[in-house]
């Protein structure tokens, strides 16, 4: 077994739609890809948990809908303290480790859930979300989203990225109060253009969460090979997304498939551009579906199985699977 880092799941809204419809489901096992016996068995360091908001949801207020998520997120960490733990400053994941627990870190997907208001940007970062995806799929008070503004949503794929739009005034007021506050920027969902303004106006190293190559998949959420430098250059970190359309590269979306082989190439395609350095794992797990070969958290050992077989080092593996992601965290957070 090896270690595991993951920087992206869905966990906490899929917990929270559940007991929206009164059906709550527990966190130590449940029928979703991540619950507490699953991190176990798949060997897991530390989970990333993104508070994550759909704008588009009717009827909902998306700070309230994100406040719910981080109150689930309190809520796991305090009846299962015995065995996971959270992420506020980078000794906490070494004590966790060396207390024999997993370790979770609080983050958001989307940020359009602050409303434009730095206050409450510092009240998260005080609630301990410690990294932020400024967009989803949609345009909000920060900035545009890789999906081009007004599109319809269910039709992205493999979607054509937005070039035209990027962070807005608010979005540039958010990332330096970001930097200041360590909070990590997550570029995952921003548009290419806001891609290129945070690496232009970043002062610190950022990460894209959950994202794959755009040269072997054309999907507009992976990184071109000129941002996957960018990011290497800057001491970014970058997570291997599972999500079927962002790793195969097929005419339509219900041929793409999830192979634990597809995600070695891209592993081996961002090591070429970028350098060992950059890789971590961003599942999605909980926010992707489709035929999946690993299917949930406790399979992981299949995906180092298949970068060995792509050529990876055993140092190689290590480094991809937490080693990248724990020395990442411990400079940035």
């Amino acid at each position: 077994m090896m270690k595991v880092f993951d920087l992206h799941c869905d966990t906490l809204s899929e917990l929270r739609y559940a007991e929206e419809a009164g059906q709550p489901k527990s966190f130590a096992e449940n029928d979703l890809q991540i619950d507490l016996k699953k991190l176990q068995k798949g060997d897991y360091m530390l989970q990333c948990f993104a508070a994550f908001v759909n704008l588009a949801r009717p009827g909902q207020d998306p700070l309230v809908a994100a406040l719910e998520e981080i109150d689930i997120f309190k809520r796991i960490m305090a009846k299962y303290s015995d065995f996971i733990a959270p992420v506020y400053q980078p000794e906490d994941i070494r004590k966790n480790a060396e207390a024999g627990k997993i370790s979770g870190m609080l983050t958001i997907e989307e940020g359009g859930c602050c409303k434009g208001s730095l206050g409450v940007l510092r009240l998260m970062h005080e609630l301990g979300v410690r990294m932020m995806t400024l967009t989803w799929n949609h345009e909000n008070e920060l900035a545009s989203p890789n999906v081009v503004p007004g599109a319809d949503t269910d039709t992205i794929w493999p979607c054509q990225p937005n070039t035209k739009t990027g962070l807005k005034e608010k979005g540039f007021e958010f990332l330096a109060e970001m930097e200041r506050l360590h909070i990590i920027a997550d570029v995952s969902h921003l548009s290419d253009k806001g891609f290129w303004d945070i690496a232009e106006h970043s002062t610190r190293p950022f990460a894209a969460s959950h994202s794959n190559c755009r040269a072997l998949a054309p999907h507009c959420r992976n990184l071109t090979d000129e941002m996957i430098r960018a990011m290497a250059e800057r001491g970014g970190l970058v997570g291997l997304n599972y999500c079927s359309g962002f790793l195969d590269n097929q005419p339509e979306e219900s041929l793409c498939r999830s192979t634990v082989a597809l995600m070695a190439k891209h592993a081996a395609h961002f090591k070429k551009v970028g350098g060992i350095e950059i890789i971590g794992l961003g599942s999605d797990f909980d926010g992707i579906g489709g035929e999946l070969e690993m299917d949930d958290c406790s399979k992981l050992p299949l995906l180092a199985e298949a970068l060995r077989r792509e050529g990876f080092t055993e140092d190689e593996v290590e480094r991809v699977f937490y080693r990248n992601a724990q020395r990442f965290f411990e400079d940035n957070l």
